[in-house]
This record gives C-alpha cells, sequence and structure tokens, in this order.
C-alpha cells in the first residue's frame, strides 16, 4: 500500500482538503435532510433552535450537532492519518502522556483558566459591533441555552458526550493532530502553527463574542500538545474546559448557588483570580514535568525509515 506520506506536502494537504470537504458538503446536506424528514421537523426548525423549542426538536438538533462534529472533525481527520501513515495513532499524537501526573495538571491548568476566558467573554460582550452582529450571536447563544437544556441524568450522558467528548476527540484530532503537523512541516518553531490554527480553532465555533476567549484556548492546547508531547492531554484539557460547562448547568438544578453564578451576566472577580491561580500554579507545575515533542515529530518518517529508503535508493 502506498501512504499519502509518499507524496509532496502540497498534494497531502490538497488530499486532506478535499476529505474535508466532502465530508463537510456531504454529510451537512444528507444529515439535516434525513432527520427532518425522520422527525417531521423543517430544515429551518432544526437549524434554528432556543430555549423555548419543543423538548423533541431541541433532541433532534442535538443528534445533529453530534453527527456533524463527528464527521465534519474526528472522521476525516482519523481517515487520512490511516492512509496517511503505517502508524495512525501516532500521526496523529495519540501515545500516552510522558509522565501521568500530565493529564491532571492539565485538567486543573483548564479549570482555572475557565473563569478568566469567561470574564474575556464578557467584556467583549459589552463592545457594540452593530445590530447585525449582536442579532447573530443571539441566535448562537440562544442554539447553545437549547442544547443545554438538562432535566435529567440521562440528557446530561448525552449531551456531556455529544457537546465535551465528541468535540474534545474530534477537534484535538483535526486542529492539533492534523493541521498542526502541515504548518510545523513549513515552520521552524511552534508560534506560526499554533496561531494558525488556534485561529481557524476559534473561527469554527462562529462565536463572535468569544472569537479571543476561544483563540487563547485553541493557543493553550497547542502549548499543552508542546510540552507534554501527547495528544491525549490536549484532549483532557478540551474535554474539561466544555465538561466543566455541561456539569455546571446540570448542577445547577439542584445548587441555588450554581445557578446564580450561571445567571450573572458579569462573573466576580474572585473567580476569576482564584482561577488564574490555580492555572498558575498548575502550568508551573506542568512545565516542570513537561516531555515536549521531540524536533522531527513531524516529520512523515523516522530516522530508522529514512535511513533505509537512502540505502534502497
Amino acid at each position: 500500500m502506498r501512504y499519502f506520506r509518499d507524496y509532496p506536502w502540497g498534494l497531502q494537504l490538497l488530499l486532506f482538503g478535499l476529505m474535508f470537504f466532502t465530508l463537510l458538503s456531504g454529510v451537512g446536506f444528507v444529515v439535516p435532510v434525513i432527520l427532518a424528514k425522520a422527525t417531521g421537523f423543517t430544515l429551518d426548525q432544526i437549524a434554528h433552535v432556543g430555549p423555548a423549542s419543543p423538548a423533541a426538536l431541541i433532541q433532534v438538533a442535538l443528534t445533529m450537532q453530534g453527527i456533524l462534529n463527528f464527521c465534519m472533525f474526528l472522521l476525516p481527520a482519523f481517515v487520512f492519518a490511516y492512509l496517511c501513515t503505517p502508524r495512525p495513532l501516532e500521526y496523529l499524537g495519540l501515545r500516552a502522556p510522558g509522565k501521568s501526573v500530565q493529564v491532571i495538571l492539565v485538567i486543573f491548568i483548564m479549570i482555572g483558566v475557565t473563569p478568566v476566558f469567561q470574564m474575556i467573554e464578557g467584556l467583549i460582550s459589552k463592545i457594540n459591533f452593530g445590530a447585525a452582529i449582536k442579532a447573530e450571536q443571539e441566535a448562537n447563544d440562544n442554539t447553545m441555552s437549547a442544547f443545554l437544556t438538562i432535566t435529567s441524568f440521562a440528557s446530561f450522558v448525552k449531551v456531556f458526550v455529544i457537546m465535551a467528548i465528541v468535540p474534545a476527540l474530534g477537534e484535538e484530532m483535526f486542529f492539533r493532530g492534523v493541521i498542526l503537523r502541515f504548518v510545523k512541516q513549513r515552520s521552524r518553531n511552534m508560534i506560526l502553527p499554533a496561531l494558525f490554527t488556534a485561529t481557524l480553532f476559534s473561527l469554527s465555533h462562529t462565536n463572535i463574542y468569544g472569537f479571543l476567549s476561544i483563540f487563547l484556548a485553541g493557543m493553550l492546547l497547542a502549548v499543552i500538545y508542546n510540552i507534554t508531547g501527547s495528544l491525549w492531554c490536549s484532549i483532557a484539557g478540551h474535554l474539561s474546559f466544555n465538561g466543566l460547562q455541561v456539569a455546571l448547568v446540570y448542577m445547577s438544578n439542584y445548587n441555588n448557588g450554581v445557578k446564580t453564578y450561571l445567571n450573572e451576566s458579569f462573573i466576580s472577580p474572585y473567580f476569576v483570580v482564584a482561577g488564574a491561580v490555580v492555572f498558575a500554579v498548575s502550568f508551573y507545575l506542568l512545565l516542570k514535568n513537561k516531555t515536549p515533542l521531540l524536533a522531527n515529530w513531524s516529520d512523515n518518517f523516522t530516522p530508522e525509515e529514512l535511513a533505509e529508503r537512502t540505502n534502497t535508493l
């Protein structure tokens, strides 16, 4: 079998782009149509759900969100890695963390930075970007609020899987596993790859007020991958960030203090300071326990394979 790694960099990128856009256009059209016909809801209803929408409609839209995220990010990344190299898991960075404590520290890093990112998003939301931007943001917020309508433990599990687990796996494989690797192959250091993938990562979320926070989260996840050498650590961080928000919404059904925290339009400075301290300490400890990516981590061939190819030419 001839792997994609044998092709020039530009052709590999083209093949990956074709794979992504084929799935994006195909799945993006077929899945909504199938769900609409199967459930009786219109495409417009599914695309514009809000907290006041019927529970059945919200579940259909949530299911569609999970399927689209899986097919747009996780599937193309994994299939491309499988076709690119005989070591797809290694290609994607899915190797065990160098130290087990790294996963715990990454979780605390993301928990600590969450209120900081929320504060940034809150500050940006105070800026007047015009009526059109405000309307678009409100539509996005309404959809997220609908998806986070959690009324039972069963619905919590479903939301957690679709809004936390699937994005953590798919988006990390796509942005940090494949795209970051492509850019690193044309860059001397990790600065440009991290900036580029964080920008794409933020744009993909279509959250205008949250663009900067999501961009910074993307940068942080790239740094975590770089200093731990394991995409599982980035996945754990991504999962912690998304999962914490889902868990807080579920807890707010039973705890008035959590409900008050979530309903506040502006996060308390005490939470921001406490979060910043947790982040700083955890990040410092992660640096002390770093097992960074190897210098040749983005190469398509191992040194042994390159030597063997040279000997056979």
